[in-house]
């Protein structure tokens, strides 16, 4: 079954309706931005990292690659023979000569990087550190070199052989290049970086800590060391965490030659605050629309929705019968106008309705009056051709019972001008009538049987005595063998009356049985009977149309008839 809306459920589903597409629009919208900005901010801050991480791995390669390549300098291979070395003069001259090559390495280097020649087989040792002496210790190189730098203190090492292959076992070795660089290097590339881009670089590593750029964050790094190493991070890659609650973006690059991690963040809500703002403002406006279109909603339902309730519950008031409604009404507006007509229309129709009825109920009885007057005439008839026969047939009891009930009917229906008898006074004139018609036929028996509880109450006058007469006449009469007639009276719970009439005459099939029952609804014309039509009728104007006569089988062999009832009257 389909839902019915009224005007005024339309009007808030419109207004509903034109918010959602925006709301709807306008959330993808905004999504897709911040969508693409992020997108932004990672490429950007992955990238802005992959270039600093190129240009730190390509000062570090240069520097390794310097370590690989001094060990093929002949200035060297002559100053590591075991021959050259009963030559003193010669070896500090080839030394110094080692030595400035060495510084002229350094000055072209960006890095500045302190240099440390060993040579195993003489025991030597050369470096541009000037103001420390060095010496070879054959103790010092028994463990296998890492080929990778390590963090020493505030610097990066490196060893390299010649032959490399000696770096598994340094005392295998001809020279060992032992190469440093302080980390100010790398801070000062971070502080560049910093200066050039939004984000925040440093270098961390699990277990050394981290080196950061001189003004960097300390509460906020220290906090996103503890989230990287909690987290299981690889070769390159970027996740979005939340500090201080604020979301950042953090991106990583693995250092192939340092074993660091470089790392920058950048903090999503800045570089999205505009969006952010714009959105605020715009969810801002629409609550404002909507408070604003819930006030006229309310001011539509007390001007015009409250008014047409109320004019619609009248109606059906009125529509149901209920004539004395009055709706209220206040104020000079076109409802409350519509209202006092309203109002006044009710009460023309009460009045003109009160009217209809008090003349319906004057047609009523004086219809009831006609319809018992054609009883009299009809049970007469049929009493004086009794009396008539009885007094061919030289039965003078009979006759006198007979003249007897007649003046007991006379008495009965002339003794009131009620209409209306009580079940008690009808069951006495029908005991009367059974007993006249046992002794002219002398084979009928009869019982009656109602409650005390329902022979006060009230039916039409002379109800059961056309019902017991067509029992007799059509049930018993033609029959050959004794019969009986059972009346018996009932009060069921939900206040309605019934007396069934019972004979074992000869019956009737259920055809005719429902032909009878759809005769009382006819119109009374020449070839039906009046008496059980006018008994059905008068039920029906006393007691409404669930009241009347209803005929089916009898468990004696003959025909049942029920007359029923629901008496609301006190």
């Amino acid at each position: 079954m389909l839902l019915r809306f009224n005007v005024f459920t339309k009007i808030t589903l419109l207004v509903l309706l034109l918010l959602i597409p925006v709301l709807s629009l306008y959330t993808y919208s905004n999504r897709e931005s911040v969508r693409v900005i992020e997108n932004e901010i990672q490429s950007g801050t992955t990238n802005r990292l992959s270039s600093f991480a190129a240009q730190v791995e390509s000062n570090i390669y240069q520097l390794s690659l310097y370590g690989v390549s001094i060990g093929q300098d002949s200035s060297i291979q002559d100053f590591q023979r075991p021959d050259f070395k009963g030559q003193p003069y010669e070896r500090v001259k080839l030394s110094v000569a080692i030595l400035e090559k060495m510084n002229l390495y350094n000055a072209a280097s960006k890095w500045h990087s302190t240099i440390t020649l060993y040579f195993p087989r003489t025991g030597d040792a050369l470096s541009t550190e000037y103001y420390n002496t060095i010496s070879y210790q054959e103790d010092a190189f028994t463990k296998p070199f890492l080929k990778s730098w390590e963090y020493m203190g505030d610097s990066f090492v490196w060893y390299a052989t010649e032959p490399t292959t000696a770096m598994s076992n340094p005392r295998h070795a001809r020279l060992i290049t032992k190469i440093n660089f302080p980390i100010n290097h790398i801070k000062t590339m971070l502080d560049e970086n910093k200066v050039n881009n939004s984000g925040d670089p440093f270098l961390f590593n699990a277990t050394q800590g981290t080196i950061r750029n001189k003004t960097a964050n300390e509460p906020k790094i220290s906090l996103l060391s503890q989230k990287l190493k909690s987290s299981r991070l690889g070769d390159k890659g970027g996740f979005r965490t939340k500090l201080d609650n604020t979301e950042y973006y953090v991106s990583y690059i693995k250092s192939k030659s340092l074993d660091w991690y470089y790392v920058d963040y950048v903090p999503m809500q800045q570089i999205l605050s505009p969006i952010t703002n714009s959105r605020n403002l715009f969810y801002t406006s629409i609550a404002v629309l909507l408070v604003m279109s819930i006030a006229v909603i309310f001011v539509i339902y007390r001007s015009v929705q409250l008014p047409l309730l109320q004019l619609v519950r009248g109606t059906k008031r009125l529509s149901s019968g209920d004539f004395s409604v009055r709706l209220r009404h206040s104020g000079n507006s076109e409802f409350s106008l519509l209202l006092a007509r309203f109002n006044i229309m009710a009460q023309r129709i009460q009045e003109l309705i009160e009217n209809v009825y008090e003349e319906k109920l004057r047609r009523r009885e004086a219809t009831l009056k006609h319809l018992q007057s054609q009883i009299n005439p009809h049970f007469l008839y049929n009493c004086l051709f009794y009396i008539k026969n009885m007094a061919r047939m030289k039965n003078e009891k009979a006759v006198v019972a007979m003249a007897l009930n007649l003046g007991e009917y006379f008495r009965y229906i002339t003794r009131s001008e009620n209409d209306v008898a009580t079940i008690r006074e009808e069951v006495s004139m029908i005991t009367n009538y059974l007993e006249i018609q046992s002794l002219r036929l002398e084979r009928m028996r009869f019982t009656i049987d109602v409650p005390d509880d329902i022979l006060d109450k009230t039916i039409s006058r002379l109800t059961l005595q056309p019902i017991v007469e067509n029992a007799i006449i059509h049930g018993l009469e033609p029959q050959v063998e004794d019969g009986e007639i059972i009346i018996r009276g009932f009060h069921e719970n939900d206040g309605v009356y019934r007396i069934t009439v019972e004979d074992s005459g000869v019956g009737m099939s259920d055809e005719k049985i429902n032909e009878l029952q759809l005769s009382l609804t006819k119109p009374l014309d020449d070839k039906m009977g009046c008496g059980t039509w006018n008994v059905h009728q008068r039920l029906i104007y006393l007691f409404g149309e669930e009241a009347g006569l209803s005929y089916s089988r009898s468990e004696l062999g003959g025909v049942k008839t029920t007359i029923s009832w629901n008496d609301t009257r006190s």
